[in-house]
């Protein structure tokens, strides 16, 4: 999977949210805001290509997590981003 082009990060309000960029930013309703794992997350995936399984892991590394808790919590921040259109395979 990878991130589809088009949106950045930013900070408002010290809450971190994804913004749209371009034409698509008319629409304000399309900020999404991210937790501090799913924060951590964006930041691992805006490196390139990316797994479920890869981010289970970078996620259970970093946090004080069990593995099933880790994949769920992927799982719905993947479906979420696909939702909007913000990740493809």
């Amino acid at each position: 999977m990878r991130i589809i082009k088009g949106w950045d990060r930013k900070e408002v309000c010290g809450i971190s949210v994804l913004v749209p960029m371009g034409e698509k930013n008319i629409d304000f309703s399309k900020l999404i805001s991210l937790n501090d794992s799913s924060l951590f997350l964006w930041e691992q995936m805006e490196g390139g290509d990316f797994t479920v399984d890869g981010l289970v892991q970078l996620l259970t590394a970093e946090y004080e997590v069990d593995e099933a808790t880790a994949r769920t919590d992927v799982e719905n921040l993947i479906s979420k981003l696909r939702k909007e259109k913000l990740v493809v395979d």
